[in-house]
């Protein structure tokens, strides 16, 4: 493996800009079947995992990451994403008071009362009932932006009021100190929610001042710890309570096809691919996979060279390929080269529209330029449109046709599924990774090289130390519900859930 990676290092290949759109920053990312579990009587929770928000209509928590910092009302600090956790954080806007000088204003910009404004919420289950002090991490940046509570389940305990934050200004920094009148910096040990049940409970923060930064939260039964800023590194690879636990397969009825680039200069899909046919053949649903083209990026654009094209075309196919033969289920299906291959892959995926149903639907992956998906949709009967779905998650894939716009896709009648950009959970620090590149099993190392294959292109800098299989998150969508319930951001720890059981059995 050594040699093989150190031959991908050489390999040259160039950069999109980032997209341009402004996402939806303050709707969730998560939904209601997003549960965290407690295990070893911890809990770790990435603060833009909330899967709602109440009491907003004053102020609102929104997302920032490297790609996009919201712009609502005041806000006069930085984007503080590079140094975030997953490089994403949320941050209560608008800021109106900044300094001590800025007027404060009670039920707008400042709420000692706990559970007034902007409350944001996150399911956690508890196994082990008790004592649970919380830990938030925080980037404060004066004495106006540093305070918050903590509730649960729609009470505010008065150990839950008034977390501060007086250290480590201009800096993620951790904390879990109760502010009183005789210490405004706050006393230790006293934030905390006493848990008397087994079960699903709800965790809520709300607004104590705007212009709050948040990254995380812990809750801890022990009453010593300490987060250190290697935490999950130093935690037993045993331990699952960071994410949500085994997501339910609930596929929807029909058959599945995938349209994916990677011969373009984003070489995202390289790992989006594998993942894409293993969770799919560790789902038992890899007969329902009836098209699977790459590579369909159709003109070729002077941001990557005519060589280093070539290489991704034999990538993309080495991806496809290895990882069907490694998994196992895919020996009837054809994986085409879109571009090279283009006449044998429209035909095939009209071939698919062709036999579709009311009872047996298609829904396409776009996973990639929309072109092939338009070509196939133009060649085939017009009656089946109406049985054709296409998933959707990010407006560069949709805006970037060569010879169709989304909006012709649209006019065919075929019916869009719109989920939320999947690199917000998807494309992460590499080293959220290293569960798969240490694996003992060599088709999860598989996939982990894929992965890392992108990561070492030199020329897409935005895919340095990042994991990427964000594309994947639509089949991830699929396999757990789609429209009924399906994961809308699926996470690294689903994919890992589902992989890793698979594995274990097989």
């Amino acid at each position: 493996m050594k040699s093989f990676l150190s031959l991908i290092i050489f390999l040259m290949v160039s950069t999109l800009p980032l997209d341009a759109q402004s996402p939806e920053v303050n709707v969730p990312i998560a939904d209601n079947q997003y549960i965290t579990i407690e295990q070893d009587d911890l809990i770790i929770v990435e603060a833009e995992d909330f899967y709602k928000q109440s009491k907003s209509n004053k102020r609102q928590w929104y997302r920032t990451t490297l790609d996009y910092a919201p712009v609502v009302g005041q806000d006069d600090d930085k984007n503080h994403s590079q140094s975030a956790s997953g490089n994403t954080y949320i941050e209560l806007l608008p800021d109106s008071r900044v300094t001590h000088g800025d007027e404060l204003i009670r039920g707008e910009n400042f709420s000692n009362k706990a559970g007034e404004m902007a409350v944001v919420h996150y399911k956690v289950k508890i196994n082990t009932p008790g004592r649970y002090y919380v830990w938030v991490r925080a980037f404060s940046t004066g004495s106006e932006d540093n305070g918050l509570h903590v509730g649960i389940n729609g009470e505010w305990p008065a150990h839950g009021q008034r977390m501060q934050w007086c250290e480590g200004k201009n800096q993620w920094t951790w904390a879990s100190r109760q502010r009183t009148k005789e210490d405004h910096c706050g006393i230790p040990h006293e934030i905390y929610l006493d848990i008397t049940a087994k079960g699903i409970h709800d965790i809520q923060f709300s607004m104590r001042e705007d212009g709050f930064e948040f990254d995380k939260f812990i809750l801890t039964k022990n009453r010593n710890f300490f987060p250190t800023e290697n935490l999950e590194n130093e935690l037993p690879s045993t331990w699952l309570g960071s994410e949500i636990g085994q997501p339910k397969i609930n596929p929807p009825i029909g058959r599945i096809a995938i349209v994916a680039d990677g011969n373009s200069p984003d070489p995202d899909d390289l790992g989006g691919t594998a993942v894409s046919i293993a969770l799919l053949r560790a789902t038992g649903l890899e007969k329902r996979l009836v098209h699977y083209s790459h590579s369909c990026d159709l003109k070729r654009v002077e941001r990557i060279s005519e060589a280093a094209e070539k290489e991704r075309h034999a990538l993309m196919q080495s991806a496809c390929d290895v990882t069907a033969r490694r998994w196992g289920g895919f020996e009837d299906l054809t994986f085409f080269d879109a571009k090279w291959q283009q006449e044998q892959t429209i035909n095939d995926l009209s071939k698919a529209i062709n036999t579709s149903s009311e009872n047996d639907p298609l829904w396409i992956i776009e996973a990639g330029e929309p072109d092939i998906i338009g070509f196939a949709l133009e060649a085939s009967d017009n009656s089946k449109h109406k049985y054709v779905k296409v998933i959707t998650h990010h407006p560069a894939n949709d805006d970037s046709g060569d010879y169709y716009t989304w909006q012709q896709i649209l006019d065919f009648g075929i019916e869009e599924v719109r989920i939320p950009d999947q690199n917000v959970n998807l494309k992460v620090p590499i080293e959220k990774w290293d569960w798969a590149k240490n694996h003992p099993d060599p088709r999860i190392q598989w996939v982990w090289i894929q992965g890392k294959i992108a990561e070492v292109d030199n020329i897409v800098k935005f895919q340095k130390g990042k994991w990427d299989c964000s594309d994947a998150g639509m089949v991830l969508y699929w396999i757990t519900g789609a429209k009924d319930g399906g994961l809308k951001s699926g996470t690294v720890r689903d994919v890992k859930t589902i992989l890793s059981k698979f594995i274990d059995k097989n």
